[in-house]
Order: C-alpha cells, then structure tokens, then sequence
C-alpha cells in the first residue's frame, strides 16, 4: 500500500514541475525543428500544436513563391477583429515578411495544397 501522505506529496511536485516539463518539451522541439530546417533549404519548418501536442509542419517555399508570381492589380478588402490581425502581424514578423507577402505566401500555399483531406502525411529521419 502506498502512503497517502507520500502520494499526496509526489503528486504536489509533478503539477509544480508541469509548467517547467512543458516548456522544456517545447524548447526540445524548437530545437528540433532549427535542425530540420538546416537539412531542408528551400522549406518551411513549423511547429504546430494541437490539442497540447507539438508536431512538425514542413512545407515548400517553392510552391507558395511560384504561386505568388505575376502582376499586383488585384486588391481585396477584408475585416477582421483586431486578434485575427494581431496574430498574422506577429506571424509575419517571426517570418520576416511584410503583411502582405506572409499573407500571399500563405494564402498561395494553402490554396495551391487543395484541401485538408487531400494532404498527405510523410514520415522522415532527420540527423538532430
């Protein structure tokens, strides 16, 4: 039997280690991804969360830069709240592009991608 007391106590150091642990989690994987974007010129290497997961995207840079050739004519204006706007200025930042290229290059390689469904998941080894 386990002493309640001892139990009570582990359980006390693992939720006061837990935010620690998972930002640790987090660096390993921003380190792993500096690694495969070394290995993969020409890519974009993303780390994505979902549901408290972290994974790696990598996508072309080729395809989103091909997509987005051609003449700058046509406008759109778009609302949206200030969060949604938040948030693409701070991704265009981290990129080190301007508004309106991350949102070209994004817009571009979502699109030229086709939808979620038709995504393929590919499996590599990469030296880290």
């Amino acid at each position: 039997m386990t002493d309640p007391a001892i139990e009570a106590g582990g359980r006390a150091v693992l939720s006061s280690l837990h935010p620690a642990l998972k930002e640790a989690a987090l660096e390993l994987v921003n380190q792993a991804a500096d690694e495969v974007r070394a290995q993969l010129p020409g890519h974009r290497v993303e780390v994505m969360l979902s549901d408290g997961e972290p994974s790696l995207r990598i996508t072309s840079d080729d395809m989103s830069a091909a997509a987005v050739e051609g003449d700058f004519d046509a406008r759109i204006t778009l609302r949206l709240p200030d969060s949604i706007k938040n948030v693409i200025e701070r991704a265009a930042s981290d990129s080190g592009d301007s508004v309106n290229a991350w949102v070209l290059k994004t817009l571009a390689g979502r699109a030229s991608s086709g939808s979620k469904s038709s995504r393929r998941r590919v499996s590599e080894t990469f030296d880290v």
